[in-house]
């Protein structure tokens, strides 16, 4: 269930520059430490979504976001679901890591909280997260949407330190300047034992233009996340995606034209369905969006552990592949 209102959860919001705690000041947020630069005045609002943004060191321009009113740089206008599961597919991974975080948090805890990295619209497959009353969800993006509790900057979250039983950050990474500090942040919000999951781009085309910058092989990713233990790692789309992405973008190259050279794809869209039969070593080395699903530690893996998680992947891989949707 998703949190609207963000003065709900003001005990577990944070000033952005100094992690000190906010209070409410006449309908606005302000933080409450004397010596802090966002003390002197309140955040912004945008429709009214608090704007927690440490703009002294975001690459978000505070005059910009406010003069557009929050919106998004990028053309974000939805076709219609169908078009979009045709054209696209849809991720076999997420709806049962939704689930699966669901029953986990529901077990030992009461009205848990999953914070949505880049929350601006609903992930494929995460549907269920927004649905179940049973936990509350705390999502952030860049831009205002309706569906997002606060505005803000993932490099700073603006979270108290342990105030978040879980994190959902589904394809966002890539499209970050500095992903690491991302995860890092992510692991200071979390509690112990927090969990989280990741689905990120690594055979796949540029999709958000200006804000496309980096990609990851398995354990690319699993260095990202090395400060947790690893429960479950596979990918969400396999190589027969990954041809059906490039002659997509082989024929609008060669047409000059999205909507044509996406009409030219159709015949080839069936390759996709070879991804069922690819939960192997070649296939995760060739998969263009592998995901992480994993619990939050003290220490992490060190470059030798790594090295040798590549032979542990095999494993993995069968046992994420059999969960498809």
């Amino acid at each position: 269930m998703l949190v609207e209102d963000a003065r709900l959860i003001i005990d577990r919001l944070a000033c952005p520059a100094c992690h000190g705690p906010l209070t409410i000041d006449r309908e606005s947020m302000r933080c409450t430490a004397p010596k802090c630069s966002q003390n002197a005045e309140p955040f912004a609002s945008l429709g009214g979504k608090p704007v927690l943004i440490d703009f002294e060191r975001s690459y978000i321009d505070r005059a910009a976001i406010i003069e557009t009113g929050g919106a998004s740089p990028l053309d974000r206008r939805e076709r219609s679901p169908l078009v979009s599961r045709i054209l696209h597919g849809c991720n076999h991974a997420s709806p049962h890591f939704a689930q699966r975080l669901i029953e986990s948090l529901t077990r030992d805890r009461v009205d848990p909280t999953i914070l949505v990295i880049g929350g601006g619209r609903v992930g494929s497959g995460a549907d269920a997260l927004y649905q179940d009353q049973r936990v509350r969800v705390i999502a952030l993006d860049v831009y205002a949407s309706p569906l997002v509790t606060v505005v803000a900057d993932g490099h700073r979250l603006p979270f108290a330190d342990g105030s978040i039983d879980a994190v959902w950050v589904q394809a966002v990474l890539e499209h970050t300047l500095d992903p690491m500090a991302i995860v890092a942040e992510m692991h200071r919000v979390l509690r112990p034992g927090g969990l989280v999951f990741a689905n990120v781009a690594f055979m796949w085309p540029i999709v958000e233009q200006n804000y496309d910058f980096t990609r990851y092989t398995a354990s690319g990713l699993r260095w990202l996340f090395r400060d947790f233990d690893v429960e479950a790692m596979g990918f969400s789309s396999g190589p027969g995606t990954g041809v059906v992405n490039a002659i997509r973008y082989l024929a609008q190259s060669l047409l000059r034209n999205e909507k044509l050279g996406s009409f030219a794809t159709l015949p080839f869209l069936w390759l996709r369905w070879l991804d069922r039969f690819c939960g192997n070593r070649r296939g995760m080395d060739a998969a263009p969006a592998p995901f992480f699903y994993g619990r939050r530690r003290e220490c992490g893996i060190t470059p030798r552990q790594l090295i040798a998680f590549y032979d542990e992947q095999p494993d993995l891989i069968r046992a994420a592949h059999r969960l498809r949707s």
